[in-house]
């Protein structure tokens, strides 16, 4: 396959040339590449030609499935996403070599690429004992994944159920990872060079519904304050710089948590910042109707927090992610206080982050490429996320000048005109339908 006179954006840049795949990588780039006998070749015209996107950040509590991960496929394909990391909080939950075997059979079937996190430990066995890390990583692990949330309950059950992203009578492990625990994760981790993802929340106060603002005060609803995040990510950094691990903290929401990240940067510590497209986007005065539709986890913050956090997707914010955790529509149609969290924009995330982050000048195409999907594939060492000369090829073909409305009334986005369309996919040097 050719592809002809397109712009090449990556993390290196952009520069127009021609690109050429076979069996499934990228294996030549230059100017003016000729055509082989019966080679297809796609005519690129004024379009981009990226690495497709990798996303660190689908739900969990979600049933593994075929049916839900072909569901997520489209949504992906349209939104420019050729990579999705798994959360291991599923049903079944991602602690065992079997259930990774499961997540290879579904992804097998697939166009878009599935790769599992797991679980340090099982569920029965949180209190100081590990399961075989080492084993589940040989089995084709990507990551350790960590989560503080706080599990609830069901929708309605006391003032932080969050509905939608906790299961009835699911047992907390959040509790169960107690210091040492911690300290012996993150020597596994060192030892097979996997890195820890972190969901940094202090459970104890994490029981709002939104951000602790005048918003929060005016609506009468309980809040989460800023201490909920950054006590945590103190906490975990010291682990990080003793242990010499690498962590990704997700979703850094607090201005305090990256500059404390920074901090133990500067000392040696190996920490990745990890921001959702939407805290980028949108603020806890979306909240102001008690809609629904803008209720997260981490909640939205206010005007001021937004535009510094924007302020350091050049430096500081290291990924980005499009926060997929969407959920039934009857569990957002409900009192702000019972609705679910959650998001559903993955379809949208190429033409969100184009628009609201490139377009506006927050930030260029090659750097957009680099939070997107170069970080992402280096931290989980993936042959892919860039446009060079052995990688896979993972590719989009994006119309910058195209424009659409989003039109669902369950979307946050409802009526928003964007810029920016994925035309094409190639996953594995293959066109797929998207």
């Amino acid at each position: 396959m050719l592809l002809k006179n397109g712009t090449l954006c990556d993390y290196q840049g952009e520069t127009r040339a021609d690109l050429r795949i076979a069996d499934g990588v990228i294996c030549e780039i230059g100017q003016d590449l000729l055509p082989q006998a019966n080679e297809e070749v796609i005519e690129c015209g004024a379009r981009v030609i990226m690495p497709a996107l990798i996303d660190m950040a689908y739900p969990k509590n979600k049933t593994l499935s075929r049916k839900n991960l072909e569901t997520l496929t489209q949504k992906a394909l349209k939104g420019g996403v050729g990579s999705i990391l798994l959360r291991p909080e599923s049903t079944p939950r991602i602690d065992s070599a079997a259930i990774i075997e499961l997540v290879s059979l579904l992804d097998s079937g697939l166009h878009v690429h599935f790769f599992p996190s797991i679980a340090p430990c099982k569920l029965q066995e949180c209190a100081g004992q590990m399961g075989e890390i080492a084993m589940l990583v040989d089995s084709g692990a990507r990551a350790i994944y960590l989560d503080f949330a706080p599990e609830s309950g069901t929708p309605g059950e006391g003032k932080g159920a969050k509905g939608g992203q906790a299961q009835s009578g699911a047992k907390d492990t959040s509790q169960a990872l107690d210091g040492y625990t911690l300290h012996k994760i993150a020597q596994y981790a060192q030892m097979l060079q996997v890195p820890i993802i972190a969901s940094p929340q202090e459970p104890s106060l994490s029981e709002g519904v939104m951000n602790e603002s005048q918003v929060s005060a005016q609506l009468g609803l309980p809040a989460i304050p800023p201490l909920a995040q950054t006590l945590q990510v103190a906490k975990l950094c010291e682990l990080a710089r003793y242990s010499g691990t690498k962590w990704v903290f997700d979703v850094i929401s607090e201005i305090e948590s990256l500059q404390i990240i920074e901090c133990f940067t500067q000392m040696g510590a190996q920490i990745l910042a990890q921001t959702s497209l939407h805290h980028l986007i949108l603020s806890d005065e979306h909240c102001a109707a008690f809609d629904t539709r803008f209720k997260l986890f981490p909640p939205l913050k206010d005007p001021a927090t937004r535009e510094q956090l924007r302020a350091h997707l050049d430096s500081g914010i290291s990924l980005l992610t499009c926060l997929q955790s969407d959920s039934y529509k009857s569990k957002k149609d409900q009192v702000f206080e019972s609705a679910s969290f959650g998001i559903n924009a993955l379809e949208h995330y190429f033409s969100l982050g184009f628009s609201h982050l490139v377009k506006s000048g927050l930030i260029t195409l090659s750097r957009f490429s680099e939070l997107t999907s170069y970080a992402q594939a280096r931290l989980l060492s993936l042959p892919k996320g860039a446009l060079e000369v052995g990688l896979d090829a993972d590719l989009i073909i994006a119309d910058l000048h195209h424009t659409h409305t989003i039109s669902d009334p369950s979307s946050p986005y409802n009526g928003e005109t964007l810029s920016g369309a994925v035309e094409q996919v190639i996953i594995a040097g293959k066109r797929v339908n998207c």
